[in-house]
């Protein structure tokens, strides 16, 4: 299944970065969120990220990093092998006032062979400069909700 989605990721990459243009618009955004499932310890289960990445003709290719869980963010015991990386590619769909998008990522944590997968989908809505919007994501096997901000630029 992995193979499948760094497949259909860089199938969308290239396709969309690979067309003769004479103008190309890419715009930049950074993005911050935290994702939630339904555990029931908040500092376990959850798990913070910032994106920052660049979309071209409504394709959106990021890279992420994060912290798989927040318990201990920050104290004496955190560790470096806890933060992840991952790069994600998100096709987005107008639908109105609102995009659609699906999500699709690969990564990995840091000092560890340990590498996963990530797939949904998410709305969001734009207001000048920023984005808000919700995902639905299978991340690592677990299903999570995700809030986000977005700053375009």
């Amino acid at each position: 299944m992995k193979k499948i989605i760094v497949l259909v990721m860089c199938m969308w990459t290239i396709g969309t970065f690979a067309q003769d243009s004479t103008k190309c618009e890419i715009s930049k955004y950074i993005s911050a969120g935290i994702s939630l499932t339904n555990g029931n310890n908040f500092l376990v289960d959850a798990y913070n990220s910032v994106e920052f990445g660049i979309v071209h003709k409504n394709v959106g290719v990021g890279a992420v990093l994060g912290r798989g869980t927040l318990k201990g963010l920050g104290s004496s015991s955190d560790s470096f092998d806890k933060y992840f990386y991952e790069l994600k590619v998100s096709p987005s769909f107008p639908m109105g006032i609102l995009s659609g998008n699906l999500i699709l990522g690969y990564g990995g944590y840091f000092n560890s062979s340990h590498m996963f997968i990530e797939y949904g989908f998410g709305t969001s809505i734009t207001q000048g400069d920023f984005s808000y919007g919700v995902s639905y994501s299978n991340w690592d096997g677990v299903n999570y909700v995700s809030p986000s901000i977005t700053y375009n630029f």
